[in-house]
């Protein structure tokens, strides 16, 4: 073996080795940052289901006594406040139209076009282990607590 090629060989293994024994460390302080970060925001999470849950792509779920709907569309998921943001009553969910909508003010939501009179506020979702959690902003910073 020529001394370059044995000189190439060792600069790739050493990298190699130095990856192996660094990246536990990198992706726990990953993990610490982003436990930093939700605190900042003011995020706590909650469990909202197992991944391999089957359910309708349109229904309601009330976490820690909030009414949350969870709409489905293909692979993807959205969780939504349940609340009218105008009169502060349950939203009522109809699935066989996709749709909400608030029988104190009459105004309604369609979850297929994403549209409608209700502006409804989504929530944060992550996947760990198999579990879906939902972030919700705790009172002190300006949202509802959890």
């Amino acid at each position: 073996m020529r001394r370059g090629d044995f000189l190439k060989e060792m600069a790739g293994s050493l990298f190699q080795t130095a990856k192996s024994v660094y990246e536990p460390f990198l992706s726990e302080d990953l993990e610490k940052v982003e436990v930093v970060a939700d605190r900042v925001l003011g995020i706590s999470w909650k469990p909202l289901m197992k991944k391999e849950e089957i359910g309708s792509d349109l229904e309601m779920k009330f976490i820690s006594g909030r009414p949350v709907i969870v709409a489905r569309y293909g692979t993807n998921m959205e969780a939504i406040d349940g609340v009218c943001p105008v009169c502060s009553n349950i939203i009522v969910v109809t699935t066989l139209y996709s749709s909400g909508k608030c029988l104190n003010c009459q105004k309604t939501y369609n979850f297929n076009t994403r549209s409608g009179e209700l502006q409804l506020k989504s929530y944060p979702l992550k996947l760990v282990d198999d579990t879906v959690f939902i972030g919700f902003m705790n009172k002190k910073q300006g949202g509802h607590d959890a």
